[in-house]
């Protein structure tokens, strides 16, 4: 069983920027085993991990079991380029820490983590942190996180008296994204942040502790469905300076109105959707909400077990429709060099981002053509 800490790392998002959600939060269960893309990424994490402790490629474990699931070709090529991505910052100066459980006790009572993997460089005194992130939903940063943070906290508390660092490059690895991230913070700005986490986790450790919605705290809180300062929040932020939301002409808001709607529309839309979660739970253990009721939902006609012999011995190889595999299919059974000379990428569609988006801003000629493309 893994152990988990009650002001976790990888839970600091949120109880460093809302203290509150920990009382918050202690009332409901916890997600046991997990669901499908916990244990994937589980399985992703252990198999990194055997291929850096025993050196070995992600290839050699294609086929066999790993954290109770069989290793498949996907997961191999993506695993590999985290490997890699590790393996690049190693030289004969360097040593090599794979999921290593690191404490930073010192500054949150009981705190620890097990980081994925840091490579400490003593020529440099560097000490490189790297965080595999395999999901594929959303993008994550280096700048400023604070999970790589507290984990390179617990290495320099643990290792001060055997390494000489000065620096720590704390490194976002999602290969499924194509995404490589990195940040550097140096040793007296690490102590600093430790201050701040140790005055974050005395509130938070307390029963009365301030409520702070916000899109990082919120994200994957299990309260948010029924948080009152959530509520608060989204209504002051969305009613701001209106009496009436039905009569609200949406092209006479100011851009400061509009921009603070879609700055939070996540946040928004992550808390209806949990509201609507927290009821049909209520529901769906046998409990009334007023207003609403479990129904079926529409369903789609799907053939039987007796179908396909019934169509074959009317319409024999008619039964059957041909098609190309996809380019996803394809890679996996001829590997990824088939394919390069024979997909094109057209130009993507148009969408909206915010100014801290890598991306580079389209050049748009005309307003007529925003709406042409539209």
């Amino acid at each position: 069983m893994i152990a988990h800490a009650k002001l976790s790392a990888s839970g600091s998002s949120r109880w460093l920027n809302c203290p509150g959600s920990v009382h918050a939060e202690s009332i409901y269960p916890s997600d046991g085993e997990g669901s499908e893309f916990a244990i994937e990424g589980s399985m992703a994490h252990e198999l990194a991990d055997l291929c850096l402790k025993k050196n070995r490629d992600a290839d050699w474990y294609l086929g066999k079991i790993v954290y109770k699931r069989t290793v498949e070709k996907e997961m191999v090529e993506y695993v590999q380029e985290y490997v890699d991505y590790v393996r690049s910052f190693e030289n004969r100066f360097t040593t090599l820490y794979t999921e290593e459980r690191v404490s930073f006790a010192h500054l949150v009572p009981d705190g620890f983590g097990t980081l994925d993997a840091a490579v400490v460089d003593s020529d440099k005194g560097i000490c490189h942190i790297f965080d595999l992130k395999y999901g594929k939903g959303i993008r994550v940063d280096a700048f400023e996180n604070t999970q790589a943070q507290l984990y390179a906290t617990g290495m320099e508390n643990d290792l001060a008296f055997l390494h000489d660092i000065k620096t720590f490059r704390l490194h976002i690895v999602q290969p499924r994204l194509f995404h490589f991230s990195e940040w550097d913070i140096s040793k007296e700005d690490l102590l600093l942040f430790g201050k701040y986490v140790t005055e974050r986790a005395q509130l938070a450790l307390s029963p009365d502790a301030q409520r702070i919605p916000g899109k990082k705290q919120c994200q994957w809180c299990k309260a948010k469905g029924d948080c009152k300062a959530l509520l608060d929040f989204t209504t002051a932020t969305i009613t701001a300076e209106f009496d009436d939301l039905e009569s609200i002409d949406v092209e006479t808001l100011s851009e400061d109105e509009k921009k603070s709607i879609l700055d939070n529309k996540g946040l928004f839309v992550s808390f209806l959707n949990a509201v609507e979660a927290s009821i049909f739970n209520q529901l769906g253990t046998g409990k009334e909400f007023p207003g609403y009721k479990l129904v079926e939902g529409r369903a789609i006609r799907k053939w039987n077990s007796s179908a396909e012999k019934a169509l074959i011995d009317k319409l024999g190889e008619d039964a059957y429709l041909k098609r190309m595999i996809g380019i996803t299919e394809a890679e996996k059974r001829l590997g990824k060099d088939f394919t390069k000379d024979l997909t094109d990428k057209p130009q993507g569609k148009t969408v909206l981002a915010p100014l801290s988006d890598k991306r580079q801003a389209l050049d748009i000629q005309s307003v007529e053509e925003i709406f042409d493309e539209i």
